[in-house]
């Protein structure tokens, strides 16, 4: 495939799909992602692969760029198609193509290039837990917070060999990294507010009503989410 052209290809690799109810406001996941990659300079597109459902690319060449999605799915419980997915991300970062890992993908890639994923003994982590950067990340520099949605009990305890930390936290050491042009996120930059209320009330059964009004209560006036999608749009631009 040539890369050289003016719309860079993202393949999208979606590993979970909405729940109905949320569906009848947003229309699927992957609309969460296209929102994301929108921007003025229109240089990106989105095209969306529902690995959890057997839709594959035929290679790690079909795009300029690659996106693991979030999932209700556990790295560590391996479903049947997590396996196909780690080869296909070892070949991706191999390749030297840009790489996006968000919540389940960032777990997953750390997984994958030899990492290790733990669920968490604190529970749920959800909303904008406190978190700072150890390196320039999202518009933030080191030292500074970052505020940004999350919804996750599994996290990453041991970094697959050569990343370096750009985000932390008490909660969750390895909050955000990078090595080569492989980047991950524990958080969701493709959640706005809107979208993180109406999660909570899906969530709510799992997570019980003391943890999901404390992420609700919790949420700061900051949110940093424009910056990281800023920084995630250019990382994914060769």
């Amino acid at each position: 495939m040539n890369r050289s052209t003016d719309i860079k290809r993202i393949g999208v690799l979606l590993c979970d799909d909405l729940h109905e109810e949320l569906t009848t406001r947003w229309s699927s996941y992957l609309a969460l992602f296209e929102d994301l990659l929108a921007d003025p300079r229109q240089d990106l597109e989105a095209v969306g692969y529902r690995v959890h459902d057997g839709e594959w690319p035929a290679s790690c060449d079909d795009a300029n760029g690659w996106l693991v999605t979030g999932s209700r799915a556990s790295v560590h419980e391996d479903p049947a198609w997590v396996g196909p997915l780690q080869a296909l991300v070892r070949e991706i970062d191999a390749a030297g193509i840009p790489l996006i890992g968000v919540c389940f993908g960032h777990q997953l890639i750390h997984s994958a290039l030899g990492g290790r994923t733990e669920r968490s003994g604190l529970g749920w982590h959800l909303g904008a837990y406190p978190v700072r950067c150890e390196r320039p990340f999202g518009g933030r520099g080191p030292g500074e917070a970052l505020s940004l949605l999350a919804v996750h009990q599994d996290q990453v305890i041991e970094p697959a060999p050569g990343f370096e930390r750009l985000a932390t936290s008490d909660q969750c050491p390895w909050y955000a990294s990078r090595r080569g042009r492989t980047l991950t996120i524990q958080g969701h930059p493709e959640f706005d507010r809107e979208f993180f209320h109406a999660l909570m009330q899906r969530v709510r059964a799992k997570a019980g009503d003391e943890a999901v009004e404390a992420a609700l209560d919790g949420l700061p006036g900051e949110d940093h989410t424009p910056l990281v999608r800023a920084y995630m749009r250019d990382w994914l631009r060769p």
